[in-house]
C-alpha cells in the first residue's frame, strides 16, 4: 500500500463510517470500477461534500516533498502550444510556476450526478456476482469519456488538433475515443489506445 493510501482510508472510516476491517477492499473495488478514489464512494451514494474531502485527503499530503523541474519547466515554455492540465482537485494544489498552462481543475471534471438514500453495497455486489445489477452512476470525472468531452468543450479546444498526455492507461484510452492524439507517459511500451509511449515527459522533445 502507497504510504499515503492511509490517509483516504482514513477519511472512509472517519469522515463516511466504513468499517475498518472492510475499507481496503471496498476501496480497491470502488478505484478499479470507478477511476478515481472521491468518484467511487460518491456513485455509491455517500454523501460528502468535495472541499472537506479535498482538504483532508489532497491538503495533508507532503507537497513541500515535491520539487522545481526548472528542465522540465523550460521544455515546456519552448513549446509554441496552448497548454492546459486537467485534473480534479484545487489550482491551490498546482505549483505557482506554470503561469503559461492554463488549469481546469475540479469544475470541469466533476460534477455529481448520482444521489441515493440508500449506500449500494459493493462488495456483497462483488462478492455474490449479482447478475442483471447495474452500478449506480459515477460522477462526471477521469477516466470517464464525457469528463474529456466536458473539459474540451470548456477550454475549446479541437480534439483532432490536441496532443494527451497522461500516465493512466485508462485515461489515455477514453482520450482516444473522444479522438484526442495520446501519449502514455512512463513506459516503452504502447499499449492500445496510446498513439506514442515515453519513458519520461523529459523526452516529449
Amino acid at each position: 500500500m502507497a504510504q499515503y493510501d492511509c490517509l483516504l482510508l482514513d477519511y472512509m472510516v472517519e469522515k463516511l463510517g466504513i468499517k475498518k476491517d472492510k475499507v481496503v477492499e471496498l476501496s480497491n473495488l470502488l478505484y478499479k470500477n470507478y477511476g478515481t478514489t472521491m468518484a467511487g464512494p460518491r456513485a455509491v451514494g455517500y454523501d460528502f461534500d468535495y472541499d472537506d474531502f479535498h482538504r483532508y485527503v489532497h491538503g495533508r499530503l507532503p507537497y513541500e516533498n515535491l520539487k522545481p523541474d526548472p528542465s522540465l519547466k523550460s521544455l515546456l515554455q519552448t513549446l509554441p502550444l496552448k497548454k492546459i492540465t486537467l485534473n480534479p482537485t484545487h489550482k491551490n494544489t498546482v505549483s505557482g510556476d506554470e503561469e503559461d498552462i492554463e488549469f481546469l481543475g475540479s469544475a470541469a471534471t466533476t460534477t455529481y450526478v448520482h444521489t441515493s438514500p440508500q449506500i449500494f453495497d459493493m462488495m456483497d455486489q462483488f462478492a455474490h456476482r449479482n447478475q442483471g445489477t447495474t452500478l449506480p452512476k459515477t460522477p462526471i470525472c477521469k477516466p470517464q469519456e464525457s469528463a474529456i468531452e466536458r473539459a474540451l468543450n470548456i477550454a475549446k479546444i479541437n480534439p483532432q488538433r490536441t496532443l494527451f498526455f497522461d500516465d493512466s492507461v485508462r485515461n489515455i484510452q477514453a482520450g482516444k475515443h473522444v479522438g484526442l492524439h495520446t501519449v502514455l507517459i512512463g513506459t516503452s511500451q504502447r499499449p492500445k489506445g496510446a498513439d506514442y509511449e515515453l519513458e519520461s515527459i523529459h523526452n516529449i522533445k
